[in-house]
C-alpha cells in the first residue's frame, strides 16, 4: 500500500500536511541496509521530503535537501518532486547505534549537532533556488523547521517520527503545520501549544492514518480536508543518466578504466541497481563502434 500524504486548513489561516510514511521507510531499509540509528535518521528526513515535495506546484518541479552534519552517520540525501515520489541515501547507513539516557535512539549524535541543512528546488526558473540554514540539534525536524523559519522566512512546525520493530519500520509519519501571515494570535497560540504536544510521532502514526492523526490533534479546530495523495518511494535513474555520467568520465579515463577492469559498473546509490558498460557499450556512447 502506497504512503498516504493529506492536507487540511484551518480558518483559511493554518495549512496542516500530515504523511503516513511507513511504506517509505521500509523501502529505504531494504534498499540500503540501515542499521537502527540510520533507518530513524534517513527516514525521518524521507517523511520532510514528501511533505515537502506536495508544496511543489509541478509535476516536474524538483527538491532536494541534504542534511550534512558532524556525526558517524555521514551525509544525508534526500530527493522529491511533484508526482509524490521521494529517495533519498546516506553515507553511512551501517552506523553503529547510540542511545540516550532514557533508552531511546541518539539520532542527534549520529547525524551530528554541527554542519547545515542545504535545500536546492528546481521549479522551472532560469537559476534553481538554493538556501541553507545550519542543524540545530541534528534531530531533523526541529533542524528542517529552524530551515523554514531563517531561509524561507516561514513559521512553520514539524515534527516527524519512526519507529522500528526489529529490523523493519512498524510505524512512520510526521506533521509540517505552516501559519499564516494574518493568523489571528489566539489561534496561533493553541496551535503552537498542540504541536508542542506532539511527542513521539511513530506511536501517533503506528495504526492511524494521516487523516486520523490531523483529527485527533485538531479535530477542535474543524480542520476542512483539502486534498489525499500517494507517496511512494521511487528512484528515476535511468541508462540515459548513467549514459550521461559515463560520459562525463571521459574517452580516455572511460577506456582505461575497460581496459584494466573489463568493464565500467556503476551502481545507483538511491536504488542499489546497478549498470554495466562494457568496451561495445563504451564505444556507443562515445561515437566508436564500428
Amino acid at each position: 500500500m502506497p504512503s498516504k500524504l493529506v492536507k487540511a486548513i484551518i480558518d483559511n489561516a493554518v495549512i496542516i500536511s500530515a504523511v503516513e510514511s511507513k511504506q517509505i521507510v521500509n523501502k529505504a531499509v531494504k534498499i540500503h541496509g540501515l542499521s537502527p540509528v540510520a533507518a530513524v535518521a534517513l527516514g525521518r528526513a524521507l517523511t520532510m521530503a514528501a511533505l515537502m515535495g506536495k508544496e511543489l506546484k509541478n509535476k516536474r518541479d524538483y527538491l532536494s535537501a541534504t542534511i550534512n552534519g558532524d556525526g558517524p552517520l555521514g551525509k544525508i540525501t534526500v530527493c522529491a518532486d511533484g508526482e509524490g515520489h521521494v529517495k533519498g541515501d546516506v553515507i553511512n547507513p551501517s552506523c553503529p547505534t547510540v542511545l540516550k539516557a532514557d533508552g531511546t535512539l541518539d539520532v542527534g549524535s549520529a547525524v551530528g549537532k554541527n554542519g547545515s541543512i542545504t535545500v536546492v528546488k528546481d521549479i522551472g526558473l532560469k537559476q534553481p533556488y538554493v538556501g541553507m540554514s545550519k542543524l540545530i540539534n541534528g534531530e531533523i525536524a526541529g533542524d528542517f523547521a529552524y530551515y523554514y523559519a531563517k531561509s524561507e522566512q516561514q513559521p512553520c512546525g514539524i515534527t516527524l517520527g519512526v519507529g522500528l520493530n526489529n529490523k523493519s519500520c512498524k510505524s512512520a509519519g510526521g506533521v509540517f503545520v505552516q501559519v499564516m501571515p494574518d493568523c489571528p494570535s489566539e489561534l496561533l497560540s493553541k496551535i503552537e501549544t498542540i504541536m508542542y504536544a506532539m511527542d513521539e510521532m511513530s506511536y501517533q502514526f503506528d495504526g492511524s492514518t494521516a487523516k486520523e492523526v490531523i483529527s485527533r490533534f485538531f479535530g477542535e479546530f474543524n480542520p476542512v480536508f483539502t486534498e489525499e495523495t500517494d507517496v511512494v518511494y521511487k528512484c528515476d535513474c535511468s541508462k540515459r543518466k548513467i549514459d550521461g555520467i559515463v560520459k562525463s568520465l571521459g574517452a580516455d579515463e572511460a577506456y582505461g578504466i575497460v581496459d584494466e577492469m573489463g568493464f565500467i559498473e556503476i551502481k545507483c546509490h538511491f536504488c542499489g541497481k546497478k549498470y554495466t558498460y562494457d568496451k561495445t557499450a563504451v564505444d556507443k556512447i562515445f561515437g566508436n563502434e564500428i
